[in-house]
């Protein structure tokens, strides 16, 4: 094999790039993180600038790396192009590009991304109900201050419901089992109940998300976005849930239908909801009104993988680790499958 130009736009891995470099003599570095637009609160961003200078890089990257978010031309502009490589777990703001319907190998970095640092938010996001916090930051903006109204309980032998069993969702389990919860979830590529897999004391096919959402106190989205999970927490679900269960989603805001999601907690049919994310996020659209003044639902933007300062070097090991194999000619890992939409 000739020298491979590979093409790096995902600021994340840091400034550095001699991971990239350092695989091999033949690897030449082209460092395009330029060309990635700063990301503003609500909104798409602004406008990637020198696109003349990014059009020249793009032309000889035979490999590329891009981190969020993803310009929609990148496989125009590439016409070597062999593979590309996401930065994040998720393929879903992919689908939107022109890498998606082009011939170009796509891999993610499922499993690298943040897992434990996402697993913690999730946590806590039940502690936050299950210990009070909820009630007391509700009095606190009333102008309150009394022992009325708090729904405490333990942890410790609560239901987490776990949907989607990947990397971020066994770390959950993992995570919930330590603070003595029961865990049960589900799984795509499951077809019969599986006790003890996954790190889950019970898995479950994914067609039983049900029986996952009757059984759980707290239900948390792990799922990657696919045109089957487009929506699929809906009025069922919230109908199947527990009077007093929460919905922690730390996945995409498109996987839950928010017409539903409002409805049941007015309706008091859940006592409330924990969203990292929410419809349109990604796109750059604001939150719907009803989640930001709903007391019983607490939003976060994005950033449920914060705070993990080791969070780049699993991803550059990832990448490295694939750039080997592909200039050995070996099979890559974490090739997203379009047809399932991960």
């Amino acid at each position: 094999m000739d020298e491979v130009n590979v093409a790096v736009m995902a600021p994340i891995l840091g400034r550095d790039l001699s991971f990239v470099s350092d695989v091999d003599p033949r690897v030449r570095v082209l460092d395009a993180n330029f060309a990635v637009p700063g990301r503003r609160a609500g909104s798409g961003g602004p406008a990637a600038p020198d696109s003349g200078r990014l059009a020249a890089i793009l032309a000889q990257a035979e490999v590329l790396v891009v981190g969020y978010p993803v310009p929609g031309d990148l496989a125009a502009l590439s016409p070597r192009l062999v593979w590309a490589h996401h930065t994040q777990a998720g393929v879903s703001n992919l689908a939107g590009t022109d890498l998606w319907d082009s011939r170009v190998t796509l891999t993610s970095s499922r499993g690298a991304v943040a897992a434990t640092a996402i697993a913690e938010y999730a946590l806590a996001a039940a502690a936050h109900f299950a210990r009070g916090l909820h009630e007391a930051t509700r009095q606190k903006a009333a102008g309150q201050f009394t022992r009325h109204g708090y729904q405490m309980r333990t942890l410790a032998g609560a239901t987490m419901g776990v949907i989607g069993l990947g990397g971020i969702g066994q770390e959950v389990a993992r995570l919930s089992r330590a603070a003595g919860m029961r865990v049960i979830g589900t799984r795509r590529s499951v077809t019969a109940p599986l006790p003890g897999a996954d790190g889950a004391d019970l898995v479950l096919p994914a067609g039983r998300i049900l029986q996952v959402a009757a059984d759980s106190d707290f239900l948390v989205v792990c799922a990657q976005l696919t045109a089957q999970t487009r929506g699929f927490i809906d009025a069922p679900v919230f109908a199947a849930m527990k009077p007093e269960a929460v919905l922690i989603n730390v996945a995409r805001g498109e996987e839950v239908d928010e017409d539903a999601l409002v409805e049941a907690v007015t309706a008091g049919r859940i006592r409330g909801a924990v969203l990292d994310v929410y419809a349109g996020e990604l796109a750059g659209r604001p939150p719907r009104p009803e989640l930001t003044a709903l007391p019983q639902i607490l939003l976060t933007p994005h950033i449920s993988a914060g705070g993990d300062t080791t969070m780049a070097e699993p991803l550059r090991r990832l990448f490295a680790g694939n750039l080997r194999r592909y200039l050995d000619g070996q099979p890559l890992l974490n090739v997203v499958d379009r047809a399932r939409g991960y």
